[in-house]
């Protein structure tokens, strides 16, 4: 007998210790996931907002909350603030708080999965479905508050549990302690522990058994309210007034979108959606049935994971009735609750008769298809550049390094018709940005802004256009530059982004005088602008000619300003209309031409030329000066060894 029992003992500490290294394989694959490719994909604009809103003090992030009405509470930067002093501001370092919070919610679901009385496979399951779920990986690889939120809510949900279970004072005070920083990192984690009221509640008007818990619990939640409140009258104009960044589905769609998300993440194609979104809700029909149809304890978890799941997204899709405020992103604290509701289905009660097979045949063809298609939209994620957050910003960093060049920095702006914070991330460089216009919609204060840059002697403007609906719709930039100084002088998709390129002399005084008189009458007086630059490889080389009009109409003539190394061979060009030209006073035109440099200036010695022609002429279309000659020279330049 006791050989028996020691034999039992035996295998169930040696199925306990396997079962320890499944769980442990579990969460070394969800950190894998979490940190594979960490820095691959650049930030997108909140990612950007974050680290810029942590360069404040403690005490200035508060303020700041407050004075700009941010939407989201500080825990998140509070984290941030202190690792980013430590691990440096790359975007592997700024991501990694998440990644670490989202391997925390993959522990803390399986500490939840066995407290509520799963079997190990069970639980284990759980914790594998959220380790590989795309959505999670996603929001863990955000450098945002997302995953923290996840990670808190399931540790709150888990500790209510055992405080309604052990009633004991310790895990009263742990969660509620959980709790309040669960506020403190996202508003929306308030929904994670209404739902948790909103089951007690319930279970006390239906079960009498369970009505003397509900005033102790009470007690707690109103202890984290009581803490919490100080900060919410000091926010809650914020959150009643947020406009929100998202939009006011129909109950279908956010049911369709909600699944398909929490099934295989956000790099679905769209067109397979439904199909995911059925697929995940026929798991958790299984779900329900299995332990709906189980013991008082089945039944009791049941209602707890759908309070859980389902509560925080109908809230979040109500309040978007009057308000675009929708987003998938933030419905991360359902994310456990569905990973533990898929894991469910394949636990309760067992069915007689040929129903058990059926159910439990469905029930592995739908979680297989659910796990090839988590692997296909995880493959995505890391590897498809169309399911990127956002594409170009290192490009386009590179591209303003590159036109910014060869001018002194107070000489050049970088100009965005939308305040996004990554660019100012991604550009290190010594050039000044501006927003152009200043505030949305402003037309006057766009105007100004470039009378002021014209009176700061700016040479050079570079404008990438994004789209700017609730800043610039008008195309206030674009209009304010064509009606100032400035000429368009080239343009050059980079990423998603059109990058103007514009330059001007707001005040042109001549640096070389050509007084160049050609034979119809043209009179090439000077170039300015060329004095301090420098030819860049893949640069920009920008300058303004003046000139007297000729009598009577320009016709169809150009003016060609051309780069030539020292054996004559064309390294870049620029033609030109006279009829482009600005007008000055009398018969003075002037220009502001801009010369895309190659990427491959061999050093050596090069000349800047100007050809006068007319493209109507065949044969011979250049215009001699009176002097004989087919050309004039601006400027010499030399690229050194």
């Amino acid at each position: 007998m006791k050989a028996q029992r020691a034999m039992r003992s035996g295998e169930l500490h040696s199925s306990k210790n396997l079962l320890r290294l499944i769980a442990l394989g579990a969460l070394l694959l969800a950190f894998l996931l979490r940190a594979y490719r960490l820095d691959h994909q650049e930030l997108r604009g909140d990612e950007a907002f974050g680290y810029f809103f942590v360069q404040r003090t403690y005490a200035g992030m508060i303020e700041a909350t407050v004075a700009l009405a941010e939407p989201h509470p500080v825990g998140s930067y509070f984290v941030l603030k202190p690792w980013l002093s430590l691990a440096g501001d790359g975007e592997f370092a700024l991501r990694f708080p998440s990644v670490w919070f989202g391997v925390l919610a993959v522990a803390l679901t399986l500490r939840l999965a066995l407290r509520l009385g799963f079997r190990r496979a069970t639980a284990l399951l759980a914790t594998l479905l959220l380790a590989l779920s795309p959505y999670a990986a996603w929001h863990s690889q955000d450098a945002r508050m997302y995953s923290m939120s996840m990670a808190l809510t399931v540790a709150a949900v888990w500790l209510g549990v055992e405080t309604l279970q052990r009633q004991r004072s310790r895990w009263g005070l742990a969660y509620v302690a959980v709790a309040w920083l669960a506020l403190h990192t996202h508003y929306y984690a308030a929904f994670a522990l209404a739902a948790l009221t909103f089951f007690v509640a319930t279970r006390a008007l239906f079960v009498p058994n369970a009505r003397s818990s509900l005033a102790r619990w009470l007690m707690w939640q109103t202890i984290v309210a009581a803490l919490y409140l100080p900060w919410l009258l000091s926010v809650a104009g914020i959150i009643g007034s947020y406009g929100g960044n998202g939009d006011s589905p129909d109950f279908w769609s956010m049911a369709q979108r909600s699944l398909s998300v929490f099934a295989v993440g956000e790099t679905a194609p769209a067109e397979q959606r439904t199909a995911w979104a059925v697929a995940g809700g026929l798991l958790l029909a299984i779900a329900v049935l299995r332990l709906g149809a189980g013991s008082p304890t089945d039944r009791r978890t049941l209602w707890l994971l759908i309070c859980y799941f389902a509560l925080p997204v109908l809230i979040i899709w109500w309040s978007a009735w009057e308000r675009p405020i929708f987003n998938e992103r933030y419905l991360a604290v359902s994310a456990p609750a569905f990973a533990l509701l898929i894991a469910a289905a394949f636990d309760g009660r067992r069915f007689s008769g040929p129903r058990e097979p059926l159910l439990r045949g469905a029930a592995l063809l739908l979680l297989a298809a659910l796990l090839a298609g988590m692997t296909l939209s995880l493959y995505r994620h890391y590897a498809d550049p169309a399911y990127s957050k956002t594409r170009g910003w290192r490009d386009l960093a590179a591209a303003l390094e590159r036109f910014s060049a060869g001018l002194p920095a107070e000489q050049v702006r970088i100009a965005q018709n939308f305040p996004d914070p990554t660019l100012w991330y991604y550009y290190r460089g010594a050039v000044e940005h501006i927003v152009l216009p200043p505030g949305p919609h402003d037309e006057a204060g766009a105007r100004a802004a470039v009378d002021a840059l014209a009176k700061a002697g700016v040479r050079r403007i570079l404008l990438p256009l994004q789209p700017a609906a609730n800043w610039d719709d008008r195309d206030l930039a674009v209009a304010a530059l064509a009606q100032s100084p400035y000429d368009r002088v080239d343009e050059e998709r980079v990423g998603v982004w059109p990058l103007l390129l514009y330059a001007g002399q707001p005040s042109p005084r001549v640096e070389a005088e050509m007084n160049a008189l050609f034979e119809n009458g043209f009179l090439l007086h000077g170039v300015s602008g060329l004095e301090g630059q420098q030819l860049v490889p893949g640069g920009l080389l920008t300058f303004t000619l003046v000139g007297m009009r000729p009598p009577g109409d320009v016709g169809a003539l150009k003016l060609s300003v051309q780069l030539l190394n020292d054996d004559g061979a064309l390294a870049t060009q620029q033609d030109l209309p006279l009829t482009e030209w600005r007008r000055g006073d009398g018969r003075t035109m002037t220009r502001n031409y801009g010369l895309r440099l190659p990427a491959e200036l061999p050093p050596g010695g090069y000349r800047l030329i100007a050809v006068l022609y007319d493209p109507t002429i065949e044969g011979l279309p250049r215009i001699r000066t009176m002097d004989g000659a087919e050309l004039v020279e601006l400027a010499t330049f030399r690229i050194e060894e």
